[in-house]
């Protein structure tokens, strides 16, 4: 008899830390799911900003239609933060990596502008800026790694 009262008082406190458990596990996997689909969406946008970057110097264009995708950094960027997901060396790596490839879309804007207007000149000098700033972005400068090296050194702690 006592050890039947005692065989449902553990049976119902192994069902309560059961369901407890359980909702701990949904909950991780979400929080997994939601983390690797943050750093997969980054992992692209840099894949493509490379892709652009490199087409910009082999093309000659001075003032292409495209434009270098920040969206993904706009939005799993902030979701990375706030689940303490990146560490301080991290974001400024990252930061710096999207910094980069918006100044890059500023010229770009500018050169579109400049070859509107008919100002060769200015349409030279922001091609010219254009070039430097793609050449940085892929291979640095003296003594400088470059701005995707370190996107994609940070990218290669999370993803597998």
């Amino acid at each position: 008899m006592v050890t039947a009262s005692i065989f449902e008082y553990l049976k119902g406190i192994g069902l309560v830390v059961l369901g407890f458990v359980l909702s701990q596990a949904k909950e991780w996997f979400s929080r997994r799911r939601r983390l690797r689909n943050s750093w997969s969406a980054l992992k692209a946008e840099v894949d493509i900003c490379e892709h652009l970057a490199r087409t910009y110097l082999q093309d000659g264009v001075m003032a292409p239609l495209y434009r270098l995708p920040t969206d993904a950094f706009s939005t799993s960027f902030p979701i990375l933060l706030a689940e303490g997901a990146i560490k301080g060396g991290e974001v400024k790596d990252l930061e710096s990596f999207f910094g980069w490839i918006q100044d890059i879309n500023r010229g770009l804007d500018n050169a579109n502008a400049a070859m509107h207007s008919g100002n060769n000149n200015q349409l030279q000098r922001e091609y010219d800026r254009l070039r430097l700033k793609a050449k940085e972005l892929l291979d640095g400068r003296q003594g400088v790694e470059p701005y995707l090296a370190r996107g994609r050194r940070v990218l290669a702690r999370h993803l597998l």
